[in-house]
């Protein structure tokens, strides 16, 4: 879907920077302003966002926080740059007739962007604007050249919130739940060389990483294509490592990440509202390792990617079956939390 037409007030264009922390994914996240990053739209996540959400489970998904056009352009030095622009309301009207969505409010509340005035939450020596991520990197480049391709001028980017603004360090896990994403790629001869053996034995698969040494003052990376490789052994390994800063175990972190993961746990177990189907896990956690910094710990868990997630307008009965509507999900949740409760040892 293309809506080429854009609002004539330019003055409220903002020049799209790199994400530094993108660890997952396969669509480029750029950010709009410290507190907004955005990605391509798609259709379903869009749909998924204008339901009505459960209230138990807002605190586990990034706010929608509107859509814009993007343009790709190349400054005197042919360096490309991506512009996000307001969409023109005629246009977010035909948006709203070809998704069917009922009162669609598709602008934001504009705020002024000043990359230049904004203090970084990354010191010199690991990450800066400039210096970001791999994953991101690629699909950076990825990104500049479907857009060379459109023969649209403009793509839609969604807008949501950025959920490790507030992290100065942030080591970050992303974590595809359940075994949906296997069978459907069976279904649709994706060769088994791209089903995660992990997959197969938990119903999760590593999605990307990072993880701040505090003695080397780096951060190491690891990206979907490693977690791929991953068995339920190497999976195991990879989530421990997690957990460690250089020096040690982060056991205060594992347990937090417990608590906060079975409370998720149970409220998806009694959702029957939607259906998470190839939805992934996003652990943060502050690694704190500057003195400067407030270290109480802290941690944040969402759901993201909402594609291939439907409502309940597929009239799914709960009393036709014993399980839950999102028993993929709650199974890789299980798993996972077995595995942190091995990682903590006893109360």
């Amino acid at each position: 879907m293309n809506i080429s037409r854009q609002s004539q007030n330019s003055d409220r264009s903002v020049i799209l920077k790199p994400f530094p922390h993108q660890v997952g994914g396969h669509n480029c996240i750029l950010m709009y302003d410290p507190w907004t990053v955005c990605k391509p739209l798609s259709n379903g996540e869009l749909l998924f966002y204008h339901k009505q959400l459960p209230h138990s489970l807002r605190q586990y998904i990034p706010k929608y926080l509107g859509i814009v056009n993007v343009l790709l352009e190349y400054d005197i030095d042919g360096n490309a740059n991506f512009r996000a622009c307001p969409i023109d309301p005629d246009a977010c009207k035909e948006l709203e007739h070809d998704l069917q969505i009922i009162n669609l409010q598709v602008g934001i509340n504009h705020r002024q962007s000043n990359f230049e005035n904004v203090t970084s939450h990354t010191s010199d020596k690991t990450q800066s604007q400039d210096n970001v991520s791999p994953c991101n990197s690629k699909c950076y480049k990825r990104q500049i050249e479907k857009m060379q391709d459109c023969k649209s001028k403009y793509t839609l980017f969604i807008l949501l919130e950025n959920v490790v603004q507030r992290f100065h360090y942030p080591c970050i896990i992303d974590l595809k739940m359940g075994k949906w994403h296997q069978r459907f790629s069976a279904q649709n001869n994706i060769s088994s060389g791209e089903i995660a053996l992990s997959t197969a034995k938990l119903g999760i698969r590593l999605g990307g990483m990072q993880n701040y040494n505090i003695q080397d003052k780096k951060y190491n990376y690891f990206d979907k294509y490693y977690g791929k490789r991953l068995d339920e052994h190497g999976l195991k390994q990879i989530l421990y490592q997690y957990f460690h800063n250089g020096l040690t175990f982060r056991k205060d972190i594992c347990d937090q990440m417990i608590k906060k993961l079975q409370l998720l746990r149970d409220l998806i177990d009694l959702e029957e509202s939607f259906r998470f189907r190839a939805c992934s896990i996003l652990l943060i956690y502050e690694s704190c390792h500057n003195g400067n910094i407030n270290c109480s710990t802290n941690i944040d868990i969402r759901i993201i990617d909402f594609s291939h997630t439907i409502s309940n307008e597929l009239n799914y009965h709960r009393e036709k079956s014993s399980l839950s509507p999102n028993n993929d999900f709650v199974t890789g949740l299980d798993n996972l939390l077995s595995i942190f409760s091995d990682f903590s040892g006893p109360a």
